[in-house]
């Protein structure tokens, strides 16, 4: 892959968990991929479990958009600054910044992601506490 491959890699990842495909999402990863979103958490090493990381996105929130501001290209790998901006099932807004790495397979699949966001700082956001 080129680095313009896997911006644009990058760009259809956050499309897809802005639009709600969470198929399309799940699709992207490799069968074997890791995924650490968020780091601290356990990590989700196959499909059903990075489908549930994105059901998860959906019960939380009533609408959730995730947009990059820079992402940053080399070989088959990359770095993403982040915001995502919710409306939580609870009424409230939520924005909140993050920074993920990816990293591709041959075939443009995601075979590593860690996403680095403050999970306890957004629950409380989220619940108004």
């Amino acid at each position: 892959m080129t680095p313009d491959d896997v911006r644009a890699a990058v760009e259809r990842y956050y499309a897809a968990i802005s639009g709600r495909d969470i198929d399309a999402a799940v699709a992207m990863f490799s069968p074997d991929a890791v995924m650490r979103d968020p780091v601290g958490m356990p990590p989700a090493t196959d499909a059903a479990a990075r489908r549930q990381r994105y059901d998860g996105i959906a019960l939380a929130f009533e609408t959730f958009t995730i947009t990059a501001h820079q992402v940053v290209a080399v070989a088959d790998e990359a770095g993403a600054s982040w915001t995502a901006n919710g409306k939580a099932r609870t009424g409230r807004e939520v924005t909140f910044d993050g920074i993920s790495t990816f990293a591709f397979d041959a075939e443009g699949r995601i075979t590593h992601m860690s996403a680095y966001w403050d999970v306890s700082a957004i629950m409380s956001a989220m619940s108004g506490a």
